[in-house]
Formats: structure tokens, C-alpha cells, sequence
């Protein structure tokens, strides 16, 4: 594990969850080469303004198509769709003050039958913890 305090990007590693295969399963790394791994809760510094996903390639070669982002740190529900760009997803942060989103990750499979895998949803908190 390693200290996120510096970093606004995580790359993920994604397969098929096995408890549920409709799902997806993800990893998430400071680093490309993904050699130092981190559990959500994920944090970004305040000032950031974004938080980035990349997608690393892996065995089962999905593609991250995008994101559904919503604040879990408030009673209200307005979840937002983010599309993907070359495997790299951004969610936008406040920089002037501090909050928590959930971000559900949405992956394609690739091949004669294209499915949809979704994430559980990590937190990221823009609290440079």
C-alpha cells in the first residue's frame, strides 16, 4: 500500500467479479506498472479538481466506457454519467471545499457479444488525506 496524498490518478485493473460475474472487480494503483496498490476509500488533494481513472490492460481486454459519479456525502441523490476517453475517465472535484462521490466504474466487454460490467462504487474524498 502506499500514502495517495500526492496523486489525483489511479489506474484500475478490472476482471470479472467472482462472486458475481456480472460484475466487475477492480484494483486500484498509484502507478502504471501497478506495483503499489491502494484500497478505497481513495483521496485526491483539494486542490486537484478532478480525480482521473486510467484502465490498465488486462487478460480480459474490457474497455472503460465511463462513469456514473454522485456525492454520498449528502441526503441528495443527483447522480451524473461521465463518458470514458481512451480508457480514462475524469470526475470533476470541487477545489473550495471537501467532498465525498462515489464513483461507479462502467467497463465493455470486447468481442462478437459486447456486455456491460459495473463496479462497486469507491470513494474518493478530495481531502489531501
Amino acid at each position: 500500500m502506499t500514502d495517495c496524498k500526492t496523486t489525483n490518478t489511479y489506474y484500475v485493473k478490472a476482471k470479472p467479479d467472482l462472486t458475481d460475474p456480472q460484475r466487475a472487480h477492480c484494483s486500484f494503483f498509484t502507478d502504471y506498472a501497478c506495483t503499489r496498490q491502494v484500497v478505497p476509500p481513495l483521496s485526491i488533494p483539494k486542490q486537484a479538481g478532478e480525480v482521473i481513472f486510467v484502465q490498465v490492460t488486462t487478460a480480459d481486454n474490457w474497455l472503460l466506457v465511463g462513469g456514473v459519479a454522485d456525492r454520498v456525502d449528502t441526503a441528495v441523490v443527483d447522480p451524473s454519467f461521465l463518458p470514458a476517453t481512451f480508457n480514462q475517465l475524469a470526475v470533476p472535484m470541487p477545489v473550495t471545499h471537501v467532498v465525498t462521490q462515489g464513483v461507479l466504474l462502467i467497463f465493455s466487454s470486447q468481442g462478437p457479444e459486447t456486455r456491460l460490467y459495473s463496479s462497486a462504487d469507491p470513494t474518493v474524498r478530495n481531502d489531501d488525506a
